[in-house]
């Protein structure tokens, strides 16, 4: 596995290709987790001794991922997410309706791309 310092004591600093095997070895191991009925909690908790930044911002990915999939790819419903990954329904709802908006806004801007390369 790759340092989980950008740059330790020996001064080495891992490459793109490790971070990226680091986050996608992470992401595999909090899928098994919640694939076993662990909450969201318990998943983040087992992918510790990595540095805490690095553990949320992969945390926080995840959760987005699931919701993702699970919520617009599964059918499950806001309340049945919260329920099994034991996260409130606030937070499920606030991160679906932030990616709904993601995504309007990259369409919008897609939209406009095209309309102005065709009137030009």
């Amino acid at each position: 596995m790759a340092s989980q310092n950008n740059d330790d004591e020996t001064g080495y600093t891992p490459s793109a290709a490790e971070d990226e095997m680091l986050y996608e070895q992470t992401m595999r191991r909090m899928r098994l987790e919640i694939d076993k009925g662990r909450t969201y909690d318990q998943a983040c908790r087992a992918i510790s001794g990595l540095e805490e930044e690095l553990t949320n911002e992969i945390g926080e990915d995840f959760l987005r991922i699931i919701i993702a999939e699970r919520h617009f790819g599964e059918g499950y419903g806001i309340d049945d997410l919260a329920l099994l990954l034991d996260v409130d329904f606030e937070r499920i709802e606030a991160i679906r309706d932030y990616m709904l908006r993601d995504i309007g806004n990259s369409l919008t801007r897609e939209k406009r791309r095209l309309v102005s390369t065709s009137t030009h």
